[in-house]
């Protein structure tokens, strides 16, 4: 019979009883009927058969033995015993509970996050197929960057391991039709983008190849969510217009609610537009051929590994390479001699990369700390707390109990932590979930969305099988152990003191770890400079078109308008447009023109920022040589650019920077400009040094999408309803969004990394808690568990000193020895945070001192606490009640 059968039989007793009855019946009546048939009389045959079954209450308990199992009842007993132990000291056991439950707890909040970063599927279609196509530089440098659209078309045409290829980028745009333009989210996508993910809108239709081509109709899907919320989930939204960027657009199609691809957006895509597969954008001869901000994806055939693609993108972008020269060699990466190449990634691969999965790594390890820490701390309880314990394994063993019997009573105590604590841990996970939402930026695409499902459930159980085998092996082997008592004692204090070094080292690594991440990024949110953006407030427009501008042909010149109407208003200083709120780190190429320059600074890399004129002044960005931009610097005149200090010394050493030139810019926006002016460097957060820093004029170069800065005068609240009055008063389509303090906007940048460095000083702050709570729990027990020695020795003559010296001085060793193995597992650690987290502050050794102070004098307190109470105590009466 099954182990499953006899477990299931607990709950048929009646039934089995009746079983048990007619089946010892028949054995009976089998026997009486073989008697008689060998002529024995009805009675003495009777009487025989009774005499052979024995005992019919003794046959039916040994049949029920054999059919229900006899482990659930002991085990029942064991659970039951192991609470009584634990009842015998609540406020211990709870503080233990307490502690393994935020060590589960922490685990399973970080594995939500791990499995909807890493492990969840995507929610497309046979995700597995999926794989995001990039461009990158032999021999690594750059890392990978996204595609031309050119390049894309090229190897689709010739690949034969796609079952399809296409791409989409994103952008503002805005709707009109309500109160005052409102913006949205859009994503500009190619025809097979959704096909190949496997969506089938809810109402309409996606788009067609005749979507894309010009003079085509202007066409729009929906999301769910713009559709509910804009449109009142009207089911006949299909075929009804819609003015998108100031252009009359027909709502084709609205996708569903469970379709989106936030994964690989910045922030929730809300309205789908067809990207305009037109010779601009399509052509290797277009001035967009270089705009690299489409991304890319591709579906792989049925059978092919992402090797054999990345084989065949590899030998298509050698071709692609060698028949557009001219284009490649624009990329100053290639001028030094690197070769350009095609490169296909699973797509979950490509989501999870970067920064993030860095940050994910350094989480994974602080809660994998904690949860050790936690154990250590279960096992060291559970191992003080068999001190008592002695006389009842003496006497099991005295009765027979064998060791896997022994072993299995310490485990199922420990299992009864484990899932006491588990059950308080899911409690704890979800809070903790809630946590991580509310400190990640307001849309983080990596991590989707987080939350306690199944998989969370089954890695919590995984958690709890760990932490009971830990934490019950220690004790149970130790206890469970025959031969001399002493000798067990004495193994027994060895393996305690050796858990007491391996707690304190590992809160060590985590304390410093944590430091060093939070000093590094105080440090580097201290040294930003060049700029002052307190009372600046920024909100981002996107032009519509060229309104009556009469300074020039591009939304500058618009933009410009905007500027002046803003600076007309009572309680404006200064106002400016910019790309973005500061530079960014030096990513765009540019080169050195003419004579004069430095043979060895030809070409590099700077941040490119297009500007209006009053930017320097809205940021108070000190004028060091020469002019800003003027009204003048517009299309169709001399290119201008301003550069920074740190540009103008690598460039030019001692000389003067004013009148030099630079080609700079991608695409488009590529130009031979004049330097007309110095600023200063202007160091951003996460900027370790200065790097160079290129500015272009706005009225010369055509931007849709800006953000516009207003600096209020002094004391002065900024008139918001006026400045879009007085925006609408030129273009009265522009929408007006994401009104916020320049601060605000600046510190979003960093919210990432402060979420990380925040969650991993909590963690470290649990650990530190963890670990001295639980040091001074164990050292006070384990020294009040004393008395009566104390009282002896001090019977004989032992002083104060000799008694606190005896008590301390394995526990001080100890902890030493933690504290030394702590120090150089944080030297190690640093050196592979350096590597994983660039710049970050080095290892103080203050810190490590401090920390280590810290755990000394809390072994300190816990031995001397209980001492001085036992000291107290008259020697005679502590024998007597011994």
């Amino acid at each position: 019979m099954s182990f499953i059968s006899r477990f299931l039989n607990q709950w048929r007793t009646r039934a089995l009883d009746h079983e048990f009855d007619e089946e010892l019946r028949f054995h009976f009546d089998t026997r009486v009927d073989a008697n008689m048939r060998r002529g024995i009389a009805r009675e003495d045959a009777e009487a025989e058969a009774r005499r052979h079954l024995g005992s019919v209450l003794r046959a039916r308990e040994g049949m029920r033995d054999a059919r229900i199992s006899g482990v659930v009842n002991a085990v029942a007993g064991d659970l039951r015993h192991g609470v009584r132990i634990f009842r015998r000291r609540p406020w211990l056991s709870a503080m233990v509970v307490a502690t393994l439950s935020l060590g589960i707890g922490a685990s399973a909040a970080m594995f939500s996050l791990l499995n909807a970063a890493l492990f969840r599927p995507l929610p497309f279609q046979d995700p597995t197929r999926l794989v995001a196509v990039s461009d990158a530089l032999r021999g690594g440098g750059r890392g990978v960057a996204p595609p031309m659209i050119p390049e894309l078309l090229d190897v689709r045409a010739a690949s034969t391991t796609f079952e399809a290829l296409s791409f989409f980028d994103t952008r503002d745009a805005q709707i009109n039709g309500g109160a005052e333009p409102a913006r949205v989210f859009a994503a500009r996508i190619e025809s097979a983008v959704l096909p190949m993910l496997g969506v089938r809108p809810a109402l309409g239709r996606v788009f067609t190849n005749a979507d894309a081509l010009a003079g085509s109709q202007f066409a729009a899907i929906l999301s769910d969510g713009l559709w509910r919320r804009n449109f009142g989930a009207d089911p006949l939204v299909v075929g009804r217009s819609l003015n998108v960027n100031g252009l009359p657009h027909v709502i084709v199609g609205v996708l569903p609610p469970d379709f989106s691809i936030d994964y690989m957006t910045a922030e929730p895509v809300e309205i789908y537009l067809p990207y305009p597969m037109i010779p601009v954008y399509t052509s290797w001869s277009a001035e967009f051929v270089f705009e690299r901000r489409v991304t890319a994806i591709g579906r792989i055939k049925r059978g092919v590994t992402v090797e054999q693609v990345s084989a065949e993108l590899d030998t298509i972008s050698r071709r692609i390479v060698t028949e557009h020269p001219n284009v490649y060699r624009r990329m100053p990466q290639v001028r030094e001699g690197r070769e350009p190449y095609i490169i296909a990634r699973a797509l979950r691969e490509s989501i999870a990369e970067g920064s993030q999965s860095s940050a994910l790594v350094l989480l994974s390890m602080a809660v994998v700390l904690v949860l050790l820490i936690a154990c250590t701390n279960t096992a060291q309880f559970l191992l003080a707390q068999s001190l008592e314990r002695r006389p009842e394994v003496a006497v099991r063993n005295a009765l027979g109990a064998g060791r896997g019997r022994l072993v299995r009573q310490f485990l199922l105590e420990s299992m009864l932590l484990a899932v006491t604590a588990s059950i308080l841990g899911v409690v704890q996970a979800i809070w903790l979930t809630q946590g991580f939402r509310s400190l990640m930026p307001p849309f983080t695409p990596l991590i989707g969305t987080i939350g306690v499902d199944l998989p969370v459930l089954a890695f919590t159980t995984a958690v709890a099988v760990f932490t009971t085998l830990v934490c019950g092996l220690v004790p149970a082997w130790r206890f469970s152990q025959t031969g001399l008592e002493t000798r067990a004692v004495a193994g027994h204090a060895r393996v305690r003191h050796v858990l007491i070094a391996v707690e304190v080292a590992i809160s060590m690594v985590l304390l410093i770890g944590a430091g060093l991440l939070l000093r590094t990024l105080q440090e580097l949110q201290r040294t930003q400079s060049g700029y002052e953006a307190a009372d600046v407030t920024a909100m981002r427009i996107r032009g519509i078109g060229v309104g009556s501008s009469a300074q020039s042909g591009t939304l500058g010149g618009v933009y410009q308008q905007y500027l002046d109407r803003i600076a007309a208003l009572p309680g404006i200083e200064s106002a400016a447009v910019t790309s973005v709120a500061l530079p960014n780190r030096a990513g765009s190429g540019f080169s050195v023109v003419g004579s004069g320059n430095s043979s060895s600074y030809s070409h590099d890399l700077a941040s490119f920022q297009i500007i209006s004129p009053g930017y320097f002044s809205v940021l108070r960005i000190p004028l060091k040589e020469g002019r800003s931009f003027v009204a003048s610097d517009i299309s169709g005149r001399l290119p201008v650019a301003i550069v920074n200090e740190e540009l103008a010394r690598r460039a030019w050493p001692g000389q003067s920077a004013i009148g030099r030139q630079i080609t700079a810019g991608e695409g488009p926006r590529a130009a031979t400009m004049t330097v007309v002016g110095v600023v200063g460097n202007v160091k951003t957060v996460f900027q370790a040094g200065d790097e160079p820093q290129i500015y272009a004029s706005s009225l010369q170069q055509n931007e849709p999408s800006m953000l516009l800065l207003i600096r209020p005068a002094a004391s002065t609240r900024l008139p918001l309803d006026a400045v879009k009055r007085a925006i609408w008063s030129v273009e009265p389509r522009q929408a007006v969004f994401s009104i916020r303090p320049m601060e605000e906007l600046i510190a979003e940048r960093t919210m990432l990394q402060r979420a990380v460095a925040a969650l991993i000083g909590g963690f470290a702050t649990l650990a530190f808690v963890m670990s001295i709570t639980g040091l001074y729990a164990i050292v006070t027990y384990l020294t009040s568990r004393r008395v009566r020695e104390i009282a002896l020795r001090r019977a004989i003559g032992a002083r104060t000193y000799d008694v606190v010296s005896l008590l301390a001085g394995p526990a001080f060793r100890w902890t030493m020895a933690g504290v030394l193995a702590g120090a150089a597992g944080a030297v190690l650690g640093s050196g592979l945070l350096r590597a994983t987290v660039p710049g970050v502050v080095a290892l103080n050794t203050i810190t490590v001192v401090v920390i280590g102070i810290a755990y000394l004098a809390v072994v300190a307190c816990a031995v001397c606490v209980p001492a001085v109470v036992a000291m107290r105590i008259d020697p005679a009466a502590a024998l007597r009640a011994e």
